[in-house]
């Protein structure tokens, strides 16, 4: 069998045409540009640059089960726990080399665990905001946790403890603490974070991603939307704080 890989040629023509999309687009906004524009000299130097720029390999492929083992090793010293009961060494591994890809890929910018995430939110706020469907995405959002609401809303009729909404928004569920990396009780019953939508909505709009959406937009029309409609389900009041200066958001438990 013949393995050889045919190249087309690249005609002047088409490394021009090129070179002229990439050169007026505002994907030079990122900070390979000087990289960029060397490799639009030759084929060549196209051809290394692309092989570089697309490959996200750390050298940690195959050896999932040996990080896995490793971090459950290392909670284990430090007296932490672990549950892999539904799990393995190998898949926690996986995740692992997940989170040391995402820590290599900064080329443009420092990529982070939750971007994907961060992304999606962002996605469907933007066409909401678009087709003017803030209130029906909202209550989408709703729908996919009313049952977990309830049911802590059950918990605190029978035991008075208020505090179980927060810990159910923040703390519960996978959906906010993958969402957000810093999250600190400044009372019993508050917390603080950042937000994490400006970061990713920042750079994006450099190159034309989520233009004229701002992150007080995202904060007012859907995050503290969302907050009180979960706690109207669990039966208690909250307070959101407006978005602090360099996003801090404080939800308060109002008794």
């Amino acid at each position: 069998m013949n393995n050889t890989v045919i190249r087309p040629a690249i005609t002047v023509a088409a490394l021009t045409l090129l070179s002229s999309a990439l050169l007026t687009s505002k994907v030079m906004a990122g900070g390979h540009n000087a990289a960029i524009r060397e490799a639009m000299k030759d084929p060549k130097k196209m051809e290394a640059f692309m092989e570089q720029r697309l490959d996200h390999t750390t050298g940690l492929e195959g050896k999932e089960a040996e990080l896995g083992q490793g971090v459950v090793a290392m909670v284990k010293e430090m007296d932490g726990k672990l549950d892999l009961s539904k799990s393995s060494d190998e898949e926690l591994g996986r995740y692992i080399l997940t989170a040391v890809k995402t820590m290599n890929h900064n080329g443009s910018y420092q990529h982070q665990y939750n971007d994907a995430l961060v992304k999606l939110h962002l996605t469907a706020v933007s066409f909401a905001k678009d087709a003017g469907m803030y209130d029906q995405l909202v209550e989408n959002d709703v729908k996919t946790t009313e049952y977990m609401m309830k049911r802590i809303g059950s918990a605190i009729k029978m035991t008075g403890r208020e505090d179980f909404a927060l810990k159910a928004i923040f703390e519960q569920t996978t959906c906010f603490f993958q969402l957000v990396d810093q999250m600190e009780w400044t009372t019993p019953t508050s917390v603080t974070y950042t937000s994490p939508f400006g970061r990713v909505l920042e750079v994006s709009q450099k190159v034309g991603i989520f233009e004229g959406l701002t992150e007080e937009e995202v904060h007012n029309n859907y995050t503290i939307p969302r907050y009180m409609a979960y706690a109207e389900i669990m039966g208690v009041e909250i307070e959101v704080s407006p978005l602090g200066e360099n996003g801090e958001i404080t939800v308060s438990l109002i008794q």
